[in-house]
């Protein structure tokens, strides 16, 4: 039987790859209910958090790094088995009644060890699979991937625990590991292009750096990072603070906040539509910078000053609408621009320092709110008398300035992009280097690892 090629091969590995995501968040909502039942302490139920984050950024150069020195398909079959395994011991702990929270430590630590490679290496695996004007609608699949199963995993795993146990909740997340893996083996996925013959052999240290580099040496991908990690700074801290404004501005209302999360929710499902089904644009930044614009304005500015249910749900559609198109869109440019022998190195290094804006993000938003803005905004003192008619006094007024804030932050971010030749024409100044995908052309079985090599200076500055 020949194995399905192209946009076939891809939605069948995405059907995987939903069910095993969607697997996976009911077991980290099963797991966090644990905890707390079991402690009731925030700081063990943010650790465990904390140990599969952290393993996802410290091991994502090594990812990058394998991602290009083995074929694809083993890679892929790596992530999925690595993080089976995991849930396979956790499993066991727990129908042996020996499970005890230094095991999650070192499960969820493994775990994110694993995931480290999922995101860098299905980001490589599309320019192979897919054709060039595929690569929005493909990544606009991953990014629902990603974000879908948020909307019903919570309420599958509760129902299951109101129901049944946590074993049979684990048990399902690891039978859905099967199908990502079935999915991986049923598809043909192209080889790797040869290397250029001018390149260096480097060591694996080497290529571990490599991602940061190859990003550095070129003024248009440099700067594209800087927006896309600035960006990612300010939607943290917005999502950080986003429950805290709503229950401030509904009176501790959970029915209301459950309500804006869900149209949240919705809007991000539309936004992945959009972008599948829409024709890629030749100019995808200017979607990138207005989508942000629209983000900053409507999604973050018109929501620090209303109070009205109706406008806050409107607001969080927009900001899940965008994110698609931004994360889309800016993905497929970082696709087309880098070489392919080079993508897993590189996404892997952009994986390293985005996902660090989440702890930036808290480290800003926490100490700040608490300790500066909150009482700048108490009745009678400054910001109070500045702000407080816009967007109330207290902690409701100081969460409400933030958000403004952080949009004015965002839509001088996209217009100084827009001014920003080297960033906002960055399709034009670099070449296409990724080649149009031969979709017929399966990944032999005896591929082999092949030595990575180090990007000659012209080839990354150009």
């Amino acid at each position: 039987m020949r194995r399905p090629t192209g946009f076939a091969a891809f939605s069948v590995l995405w059907v995987g790859q939903f069910l095993s995501v969607l697997g996976t968040r009911m077991t980290n909502f099963a797991v966090s209910v644990w905890v707390w039942d079991q402690t009731g302490s925030t700081t063990q139920f943010t650790l465990t958090l904390f140990f599969a984050f952290a393993a996802t950024v410290v091991f994502s150069p090594i990812a990058g790094a394998i991602i290009d020195r083995w074929n694809r398909r083993t890679t892929l079959m790596l992530a999925e088995v690595g993080t089976a395994l995991a849930t396979l011991v956790l499993l066991a702990l727990f129908l042996t009644n020996t499970a005890n929270l230094w095991q999650l430590y070192v499960l969820n630590f493994v775990t994110g060890a694993f995931v480290a490679f999922q995101v860098p290496v299905f980001q490589a695996t599309i320019t192979l699979m897919m054709e060039r004007g595929n690569y929005p609608r493909a990544n606009a699949m991953m990014f629902a991937v990603r974000t879908t199963p948020e909307l019903f995993a919570p309420l599958l795993a509760a129902l299951l625990l109101a129901t049944t146990s946590i074993e049979l909740v684990l048990a399902l997340d690891s039978l859905s590991y099967l199908f990502a893996i079935g999915s991986v083996l049923l598809i043909a996925i192209p080889a790797i292009p040869p290397r250029p013959a001018d390149t260096a052999p480097s060591t694996f240290w080497q290529d571990c750096r490599l991602g940061f580099t190859f990003i550095m040496r070129s003024r248009s991908l440099r700067n594209l990072e800087i927006f896309l990690i600035a960006i990612n700074i300010l939607a943290s801290i917005g999502w950080l603070l986003l429950r805290p404004m709503v229950l401030e501005r509904t009176g501790d209302d959970a029915d209301a906040l459950a309500l804006v999360l869900a149209t949240g929710a919705i809007g991000g499902i539309g936004g992945t539509i959009l972008v599948a089904l829409l024709k890629t644009p030749r100019d995808k930044m200017r979607y990138v910078l207005w989508a942000t614009v629209a983000f900053s304005v409507i999604g973050r500015i018109v929501y620090g000053i209303s109070d009205v249910l109706l406008v806050l749900g409107f607001a969080l559609i927009v900001v899940h609408m965008c994110i698609p198109v931004i994360d889309g869109y800016a993905t497929s440019v970082w696709q087309e621009k880098v070489e392919p022998h080079y993508q897993g190195r590189v996404f892997a290094a952009r994986q390293f320092v985005e996902e660090l804006s989440v702890p930036i993000a808290t480290l800003i938003a926490g100490p700040l709110l608490e300790y500066v803005i909150v009482p700048w905004m108490a009745e009678g003192e400054t910001g109070a008398k500045l702000f407080g008619g816009m967007v109330g006094t207290g902690s409701v007024g100081g969460i409400g300035l933030v958000f403004v804030a952080i949009g004015v932050l965002g839509t001088l971010l996209a217009v100084v992009s827009f001014l920003t030749p080297s960033l906002r024409r960055i399709e034009t100044i670099m070449p296409d280097v990724a080649p149009e995908t031969t979709p017929g052309e399966p990944d032999p079985a005896t591929d082999i690892p092949v030595e990575a090599k180090q990007p000659v200076e012209a080839g990354a500055a150009r």
